[in-house]
């Protein structure tokens, strides 16, 4: 099951982890189609928590109740007018400049669920609220949690005598507790907007958008891609329509990314591989040691060897003609990762050749239009967009991480387009990725938990820098806000540290003056709080302690 997050106040010792003084743990459901730096701030009120005292301010970054307050804590989620703080052992909803309590000490137990609702608790019991501490559900449930792949999700999931049940985003019920377990495998979207349960040792599939309910044979979702899904029951695999309905047995140890109405397959592990098309029928008969996912042109496959050789890699049609003869010593998913975890991408294909026993120089094929690229010439290269790769190449700076406890030299990526042109230098960041908007790119200084990470737009413009360790995008509110991550992750804090709007023009940062004490500062770089740091000098560590407590 998904992971619980709790914001419990205890009646005496009012400490609890900033993990629970949160925003957005991923990125907002809904995107414009305006580009970025056209969506406006939207108006929002913010608690901000430093040295052990919290502000609020609004998005342009004026202080709407400042740092000289009773506020135990202030749970630091950007709302739309109101802001959810602790006072005297409770949780007490306010109005934006603190005047008015909305909805005064409702509860002791608080619980972030999906952007704007929170599960709050009563008599042992569980129920969903909104910003403005309106009951959406009461609290008639044994348990309460966010669900979707994100730590704050996409749909909601409630416990009621030992069986689980599903509430939409807003709190609504989507189905009875009937099941005995609910699991995504990825992200909901990324997983055509499924969800898979089993009751009673039967598998169910749930629907977040239609809400149909639907037996089915398999247990879980492998891979979601071109309309269709590749599931398995147990290590056996098959192929089901978007409707998750089945069009083959659950017959094959492998199956690879559905692409353009073909999936590669293999019958067991040994095996030779082919291609079913959609309809579950063969269409290229398994012939081939290797196979990668189709484009709309064909397939990098790779030739079986002869005379104790091992075989090269060639473009395939569907037919089973070679169009390009087998040249590449490898082929793989397109998408970049510094350790190994490459994932697919519709219509590209990573190529390969050896230089020496040691070192691989890499390339990108086109398998939509079934040219070459960019030729193996890269140390690294991956696909971001159809006109945005990361690379780094032979000479590009390296960096040394350390990886499972030993030291591991990597290059250093940068940012080019189709046509080569640099967009951003090697030498800082030993990750890219796109967001799941498609509309900018993370840019990561080191592998672990914890490393600093930046944010860029597709034409390699700085907008968030790589002074924390998130950075969470809000589309819908023209806003991007960076956090703070420390300690490990059974007790990690995670705390609010700036605004940006959609173009990187800063609404509020902190930064690290004096004796390590925390300063908020507007976007002009004028002092909000504390004005004076120096008189918590004496102070800061032990406010730090008592904030990361919990």
């Amino acid at each position: 099951m998904e992971k619980i997050f709790i914001a419990r106040l205890m009646p005496v010792a009012l400490s609890l982890s900033a993990l629970f003084l949160a925003g957005c743990h991923e990125d907002a459901a809904t995107h414009s189609t305006a580009p970025p730096s056209a969506v406006p701030l939207a108006a929002m009120v913010i608690p901000v928590c430093v040295n052990g005292e919290c502000l609020v301010l609004d998005q342009k970054g004026s202080v709407l109740v400042n740092g000289d307050n009773t506020y135990a804590v202030a749970l630091s989620v950007p709302l739309n007018s109101t802001f959810i703080y602790a006072e005297d052992g409770q949780w007490n909803v306010a109005n934006a400049d603190g005047t008015q309590v909305i909805k005064p000490a409702f509860t002791e137990g608080l619980r972030l669920l999906t952007p704007g609702f929170f599960g709050f608790e009563r008599d042992g019991k569980w129920g969903v609220m909104d910003q403005q501490g309106n009951e959406v559900q009461p609290p008639a449930y044994d348990d309460i949690y966010p669900g979707g792949g994100t730590a704050q999700g996409q749909y909601i999931v409630y416990g009621l005598d030992d069986k689980y049940g599903l509430l939409s985003a807003e709190g609504h019920v989507i189905t009875a507790p009937l099941f005995d377990s609910l699991l995504t495998h990825k992200d909901s979207a990324l997983a055509g907007g499924w969800v898979s349960a089993e009751r009673d040792g039967q598998n169910w599939a749930i629907n977040l958008q239609t809400r149909e309910l639907k037996s089915v044979g398999f247990d879980k979702f492998v891979e979601y891609a071109n309309e269709h899904f590749v599931v398995s029951q147990g290590r056996k695999k098959g192929l089901a329509d978007a409707s998750n309905t089945l069009l083959t047995e659950l017959k094959y140890d492998w199956m690879g990314v559905p692409g353009d109405g073909l999936v590669a397959f293999k019958e067991n592990f040994d095996s030779l591989c082919g291609y079913l098309d959609f309809k579950g029928q063969v269409a290229i008969a398994p012939s081939y040691d290797a196979c990668e996912v189709f484009g709309h042109k064909g397939a990098l496959v790779k030739a079986v060897g002869d005379d104790g050789n091992k075989g090269k890699y060639g473009f395939l049609a569907r037919s089973g003609e070679w169009l390009i003869q087998p040249s590449f010593d490898s082929a793989e998913p397109a998408v970049h990762s510094p350790l190994g975890m490459l994932t697919s991408v519709p219509g590209f294909t990573q190529t390969g050749n050896l230089q020496n026993m040691f070192t691989v120089y890499f390339g990108l094929f086109d398998t939509d239009k079934g040219v070459e690229l960019f030729k193996p010439e890269y140390a690294q290269i991956g696909v971001l967009t159809p006109d945005r790769f990361v690379f780094a190449k032979p000479d590009s700076p390296k960096k040394t991480i350390t990886f499972l406890g030993s030291a591991n030299q990597l290059a250093t990526l940068g940012l080019m387009d189709a046509k080569g042109k640099v967009l951003i230098e090697p030498g800082q960041y030993v990750a890219l990725t796109l967001d799941k908007s498609g509309r900018f790119i993370r840019a990561w200084t080191d592998t672990s938990r914890l490393a600093t990470t930046a944010l860029y737009d597709l034409n390699g413009k700085l907008l968030v820098p790589a002074h924390w360790q998130e950075v969470v995008i809000d589309e819908q509110r023209g806003a991007l806000f960076a956090y703070e991550l420390e300690g490990t992750p059974s007790d990690e804090t995670r705390s609010l540290r700036a605004l940006y709007s959609l173009d990187g023009t800063p609404g509020f940062e902190t930064r690290t003056v004096g004796c390590d004490v925390q300063q908020v500062i507007d976007g002009s770089g004028k002092v909000l709080w504390p004005t004076d740091p120096e008189h918590l000098c004496g102070e800061s560590d032990d406010a730090t302690e008592t904030q990361q407590q919990g």
